[in-house]
């Protein structure tokens, strides 16, 4: 697996989408540019091979990124309207806190790439502060399916503690 890890990144490298690639025990992943936004975002390459009959190409993994990577900026606006419209409708109902449209809000934080599908993840610090918006499409670029998914920050069952004074926390720590 890691000498086919090892041609997807050379790839990608081959093709200018990733300078500097990290291979890590499935994937490949790199800071990459978005020509719809102008800006770097990082990009995961996943070739799925628990999922996959054979070795996958890497040529069709990195034909895909590239797609994704140069997305043209009219059809970036179309894709970011369908998600703002599909969240809206969503959340009707919900009282809203913040009136900022949310099309303006959405910003790309990292695109995966896998065989037959790319998940783009976006931050929009306005609307959910504490939640990521995942977006899911086909292999065409197609839209599928969105979802608003809370950070996982905090790891249940922990509790926090505080401590007014330095001196109860060293009494806590020395029981």
């Amino acid at each position: 697996m890691t000498a086919s890890l090892t041609a997807l990144a050379e790839e990608l490298t081959r093709r200018g989408l990733v300078a500097s690639p990290e291979v890590e025990d499935t994937f490949v992943y790199g800071l990459a540019r978005f020509d719809a936004i102008d800006a770097e975002v990082m990009l995961n390459v996943d070739p799925e091979p628990e999922e996959q009959e054979g070795e996958p190409e890497p040529a069709a993994l990195a034909d895909l990124a590239q797609r994704v990577l140069s997305t043209p900026t009219a059809e970036w606006k179309v894709l970011l309207d369908r998600v703002a419209s599909e969240i809206e409708e969503a959340v009707e109902s919900d009282e809203v806190i913040e009136t900022a449209d949310l099309r303006d809000d959405l910003v790309l934080r990292s695109v995966i790439v896998f065989i037959d599908a790319v998940l783009l993840s976006f931050d929009a610090p306005k609307q959910f502060p504490d939640s990521s918006v995942l977006v899911q499409l086909d292999a065409d670029l197609a839209f599928e399916a969105v979802e608003v998914e809370p950070d996982d920050d905090d790891e249940e069952g922990v509790e926090s503690i505080k401590f007014s004074t330095v001196e109860e926390l060293v009494r806590r720590l020395s029981m």
